[in-house]
């Protein structure tokens, strides 16, 4: 029996499902009523019927460039206004052929889905969003979740909350939201953060600017990391950057011969370095993620 709170009895009974229902049918061809785990183990309605419904309790505030709004109803329903604000900020210039999405739809989604299957829904706070053409937060109550021991097939604190999402949105829900954000930066000088408090767990995400060829991404991004830790390793540089050790071998030896760094040790003992004047202007501090 799964014991996550979602699957527990609601304690409000009389509900409805009329953004649920349009919402759902539009994507899955389901009515309200198939969807699986809306009832406890008594019969009665459950926490996800809950949350899905017209009358959940728990909101999410959103300020975008300035402006507040404080959305309410289903969590579905501000799963889609969180979408819709935040990838509505940049109109497209008609002026321009190409365009570079500040904020890809893939990067929006994987955030708030992440902020709504996670949150603890026992605390009352809101999921916060903060966004604007620089960089967007979403704040989640609840900081970051682990398994207990003894049921390790969770795949999230609220398990039958993901379930309806991963079949809405094909989203996998395996530990890795964190990465397959990280992922979609990897073409880009920007790096995604996460950070938590024991209460609470916010993703920044920062607005792209620019995408650029693979090397030049690549090689800016382990000059990053090079000045943050004053040195790093392969194996070191391959973790930061979501990179193979062979491939990361690859990029140090061309950037050896362009001159921008050196390396000291032999073997898995390297440890390469930036050359005078190129850690100018980097970042200082670890870069460290972590994987909700």
């Amino acid at each position: 029996m799964d014991e996550s709170f979602d699957h527990k009895e609601s304690p409000v009974q009389q509900l409805t499902f009329s953004y649920a229902e349009k919402k759902v049918w539009e994507r899955i061809r389901m009515d309200y009523a198939g969807i699986a785990e809306l009832r406890a183990d008594s019969g009665r309605y459950s926490n996800l019927a809950l949350m899905l419904s017209d009358q959940c309790p728990w909101t999410t505030e959103i300020e975008i460039c300035g402006r507040k709004q404080t959305v309410d109803g289903s969590v579905l329903k501000q799963y889609y206004v969180i979408l819709d604000a935040i990838c509505g900020m940049e109109k497209p210039d008609p002026e321009k052929k190409y365009t570079i999405e500040r904020y890809p739809k893939r990067i929006i989604r994987e955030a708030a889905v992440n902020a709504i299957v996670h949150r603890d829904y026992l605390i009352e706070a809101p999921i916060t969003v903060n966004a604007d053409l620089a960089s967007a937060n979403i704040t989640s109550p609840g900081g970051v979740w682990v398994p207990d021991r003894k049921d390790r097939g969770s795949i999230a604190r609220n398990s039958g909350l993901a379930r309806f999402f991963r079949a809405l949105e094909g989203f996998g829900f395996r530990g890795n939201g964190i990465a397959s954000i990280k992922h979609c930066y990897r073409m880009t000088p920007q790096m995604p953060s996460a950070s938590f408090t024991g209460d609470r767990f916010t993703i920044n995400l920062p607005a792209i600017s620019v995408v650029s060829s693979a090397y030049e991404i690549r090689k800016e991004k382990i000059e990053n990391i090079i000045a943050a830790f004053n040195g790093a390793s392969v194996s070191m540089i391959a973790e930061n950057t979501m990179l193979s050790p062979q491939y990361t071998r690859r990029i140090l030896k061309r950037m050896e011969g362009e001159k921008l760094i050196f390396c000291t040790g032999c073997g898995r003992k390297n440890v390469y370095y930036l050359c005078s004047g190129k850690d100018s202007g980097k970042q200082s501090g670890p870069m460290r993620w972590i994987t909700v």
